[in-house]
């Protein structure tokens, strides 16, 4: 059995109890395959029915809270939906993987020059779709509601993550982020709701306002805020957005 599997396989014995009341919040794991590592948590719904199926959220972190302590990348959870009211109002799975130190979720190696992605997935990504792939497969997790979002760094991933597998997501809500624009062809029919801050002195708010012409360009119809004398720390301006979690929960692959 490879490591990912055993590691897996004790969450799985250890947190699928009969009472809600004994699912503890953000189980800590590492996956391990290979040369792969990767340290994350996994937030289980109230009231967890292993009967029932779930929505799931991809959440990935800044370039700040990159290593391998596996607590700092929880500072960034939106607090709407790991509060007892949150939690109540949105049962899911999230999920919170932690990008290696000197790593990063996706890679532009032109840039400023070009945006253009790296062909191949950075390290900490491809093990983050693993676990996400494993975790799909066995919990109940509803396959037409899984759900990705992040700031900064976690922004970029974000819409690096849409253009790898287009068909695996139903909605995204990327922050402060920069993009490929030229993959938006693949990713327009994807629900989005994007946040930059105008006055952005590390992702420049230009590359929000790119990607959303050119989604909008290909007949995508992204929602786009932006918020005026904002910097880049904008994310708790943008997780109190009056009806954004709402709106992500509302969403499902055809």
């Amino acid at each position: 059995m490879k490591k990912y599997q055993v590691v897996l396989a004790f969450i799985l014995a250890g947190y699928l109890p009969l009472r809600a009341q004994e699912v503890p919040s953000f189980t800590k794991a590492v996956y391990v395959s290979g040369t792969d590592s990767l340290p994350y948590r996994l937030l289980y719904p109230l009231h967890y029915d292993q009967h029932k199926k779930y929505p799931i959220v991809l959440f990935l972190h800044g370039a700040g809270q990159r290593g391998k302590d596996n607590e700092s990348p929880l500072a960034g959870v939106p607090q709407a939906l790991t509060d007892p009211i949150g939690r109540e109002k949105y049962p899911c799975f999230i999920l919170v993987p932690q990008c290696a130190k000197k790593d990063v979720w996706v890679k532009f190696p032109g840039f400023p020059e070009s945006l253009q992605a790296t062909d191949l997935p950075t390290p900490s990504a491809r093990a983050a779709f693993a676990q996400l792939d494993i975790l799909i497969s066995q919990l109940p997790i509803d396959k037409k509601r899984v759900y990705i979002m992040g700031y900064s760094m976690g922004g970029e991933g974000t819409f690096d993550f849409l253009t790898r597998q287009p068909e695996l997501f139903a909605a995204a809500i990327p922050i402060c982020s920069v993009s490929d624009t030229a993959k938006a062809r693949l990713i327009h029919k994807i629900p989005v709701w994007a946040f930059h801050g105008d006055q952005d002195e590390v992702n420049n708010v230009r590359y929000s306002r790119m990607m959303i012409g050119a989604l909008k360009k290909q007949g995508g119809k992204p929602i786009y805020t932006e918020f005026p004398g904002a910097k880049h720390n904008i994310w708790m301006q943008a997780y109190s957005q009056p009806g954004l979690f709402d709106w992500l929960f509302a969403q499902k692959r055809p």
